[in-house]
């Protein structure tokens, strides 16, 4: 009997998220490794705390009047676990948490926290249209300085207040000229932000070519970016998860 040929055998798929991103950024090499792929672990973002800690204390501890408070990654789930530890106890007991996905909740729990409210979709559009908040009620989003602006607007949309605080900040990665050069010879780059399919732009040249690169997308949000990057040939997961950009991986290399 002939063995089994995995979908991603014989092919390079380059990881580019940090990894102490959602569920740690080994777990999506695991997923890819498990059908077949060889994995080129390139981070194109890292992530820092926020320059400022006592502003940070001192904007968690006035909460009054906030109803809900939103994270939308698993990074700023992470990121508020460190920086209760940090600065010590911060009045969120009786704040509703909000999570944008299941790893971003699974991070908040393991934490301790508990998690009020969970989209049926992990996107920040899903989060804003289902929050079950009520107009005039205030919502704090705790996150980075990149963070877009589409979960303000759908909320604001709804007469709900919205309220945003750096939890932490994103910041490019430095690449040395081989990580750069194996860039430019896989068969597929996985994105699972849009901070990182600009970092991939900045490094287009004539060993990678935006044009002739497949990606694959965590969400169409993250699509959206790398296609007005300049990359033609983007895949989107079916579900914004680990999983669906494996999924995704695997179309964009039989494409």
């Amino acid at each position: 009997m002939a063995a089994e040929v995995l979908p991603l055998q014989g092919h390079t798929v380059a990881v580019t998220r940090p990894d102490n991103g959602e569920d740690g950024g080994g777990r999506l090499g695991e997923l890819l490794r498990l059908q077949g792929a060889e994995v080129l672990s390139v981070p194109l973002i890292r992530f820092v705390p926020a320059p400022d800690p006592q502003a940070l204390r001192e904007g968690l501890s006035d909460l009054r009047g906030v109803a809900w408070v939103l994270i939308t990654s698993p990074q700023g789930a992470a990121a508020l676990s460190g920086t209760l530890e940090s600065l010590g106890p911060l009045p969120l007991s009786g704040m509703r948490l909000a999570a944008v996905g299941e790893a971003t909740a699974r991070e908040l729990r393991a934490a301790g926290l508990d998690v009020a409210f969970v989209p049926s979709t992990a996107t920040a559009l899903a989060l804003g249209r289902e929050l079950p908040a009520r107009p005039g009620q205030v919502a704090l989003h705790l996150t980075s300085q990149l963070s877009e602006n589409t979960l303000r607007g759908e909320l604001q949309a709804r007469g709900i207040a919205y309220r945003r605080l750096e939890l932490y900040r994103t910041e490019p990665a430095v690449l040395n000229a081989a990580q750069r050069r194996s860039l430019a010879g896989v068969c597929a780059v996985t994105l699972a932000s849009g901070s990182a399919a600009r970092e991939l732009a900045a490094l287009a040249g004539p060993d990678l070519d935006p044009r002739r690169l497949r990606v694959a997308a965590i969400g169409e949000q993250t699509a959206a970016a790398a296609r007005a990057l300049g990359f033609f040939s983007v895949t989107v997961a079916p579900h914004p998860s680990l999983e669906g950009l494996v999924a995704a991986a695997i179309k964009a290399v039989r494409s």
